[in-house]
């Protein structure tokens, strides 16, 4: 068998073995009783998971391109709090709000509390592409509510 042969079945292989990867990462992400969400630089959600959909109420084709505020987060929560200026914060220094609560609210209005935890994914560059966050319900802990 020549190099090149063998350097081609490596690759078929490799390549195998990374898509069956994959499939388990979409698995375990689409599957999983927490919301994940990625939001660019600009705030917009570029990807929610199927619980995060059915959490909030809206479908990818409702939620994706739009911006977190005025979505899942209010522009300012029941204490008044700025949380456009909050999330304005998280693009700009994710570390400072690597685990962060706030309350957010479902595409009927319905308002919830989330403990989020943020991590920036880093470009070539060494600048922030976009920031994953990954979310659990919290709103019986803190209001003392059964929510779903």
């Amino acid at each position: 068998m020549s190099d090149s042969q063998k350097s081609k079945e490596q690759l078929i292989a490799e390549l195998a073995e990374l898509r069956v990867s994959e499939a388990r990462y979409r698995e375990i992400v689409q599957s999983c009783n927490s919301i994940i969400l990625r939001m660019d630089k600009d705030g917009c959600i570029i990807f929610i998971n199927e619980y995060g959909e059915r959490f909030f109420g809206y479908y990818k084709h409702e939620i994706l391109g739009r911006n977190v505020v005025g979505t899942i987060v209010p522009k300012t929560d029941k204490a008044g709090r700025d949380l456009t200026t909050m999330i304005e914060g998280i693009v700009a220094s994710p570390e400072e709000y690597s685990v962060n609560e706030n309350q957010n609210m479902r595409s009927n209005g319905e308002l919830v509390w989330i403990i989020w935890t943020n991590r920036a994914i880093i470009n070539d560059e060494g600048k922030i592409a976009e920031i994953i966050c990954i979310g659990n319900d919290i709103t019986k802990l803190k209001t003392g509510t059964q929510k779903a």
